[in-house]
């Protein structure tokens, strides 16, 4: 039976990388399973994202026809591009358009951030610099502070597919040790890039708690759904769950 525990229907905003669902099966327990529907996001400009945008009913309706239990849209810069609380908006057009729970990345990712108690932040990501300021600015009112950020400078999609999963470890690890300000913690946002395989070697490296859009939809959904089971050897927020 699919998804006796957990049947979570996800919303990605690209044609979604076979590596983000072989380590969705790695990580999460029996009982919870994943079914997902994308939007038409080709590269990281503003009209590719307010054209992915547009798309959001129909996906939510998609999903409800295939019976999951709640809704989560991933990627943060749709969200980032129009500013601070957006994220509730979208979880309102979510809901009415599938009767369903939902939640976003960003707002999982936050609900990481207050359980581990991380308001410094380190933030790494495949991202231009603009991208980057408008995640930054979207975080501040929220009570999340970036301290000091870092960007690959890649625009298209297929670019940041492409990168090897250890630049993921690496740039984190370099862009830390640059911090002027001792963070709380690591924000590696992006579904294209890494591998959950990372966050445990970065903790275990540098020291503090790393959030990623990836353990943080897992956690965050688990919670959500009531499915109460700790996930050791992925870093600190699913060995909470």
């Amino acid at each position: 039976m699919i998804g006796w525990r957990m049947h979570l229907g996800v919303i990605f905003p690209t044609p979604i990388p076979a590596r983000v669902v072989r380590e969705f099966y790695e990580v999460v327990p029996d009982g919870v399973d994943m079914t997902m529907s994308t939007l038409t996001i080709r590269q990281l400009s503003v009209e590719d994202l307010e054209e992915a945008l547009g798309g959001i009913e129909r996906a939510a309706e998609q999903l409800a026809r295939f019976e999951v239990d709640m809704i989560y849209f991933l990627g943060v810069p749709p969200l980032a591009i129009k500013g601070p609380g957006y994220d509730r908006e979208v979880i309102a057009r979510i809901k009415k358009a599938s009767g369903l729970p939902a939640s976003t990345d960003f707002t999982g990712v936050m609900e990481a951030f207050r359980k581990l108690s991380l308001k410094r932040l380190v933030m790494v990501t495949p991202f231009e610099d603009g991208m980057n300021q408008l995640i930054k600015d979207f975080l501040k009112p929220e009570g999340f502070d970036v301290v000091h950020m870092k960007g690959l400078q890649i625009r298209r999609n297929v670019d940041i597919r492409k990168l090897p999963v250890p630049v993921e470890y690496t740039f984190a690890r370099e862009a830390f040790r640059e911090s002027p300000t001792e963070p709380d913690g690591v924000y590696i946002p992006c579904g294209g890039w890494g591998s959950i395989h990372n966050i445990r070697r970065l903790e275990n490296d540098l020291g503090k708690p790393v959030v990623t859009w990836f353990q943080a939809m897992i956690w965050s959904t688990m919670q959500m759904m009531g499915v109460r089971e700790p996930l050791p050897g992925f870093g600190r927020l699913l060995e909470t769950a």
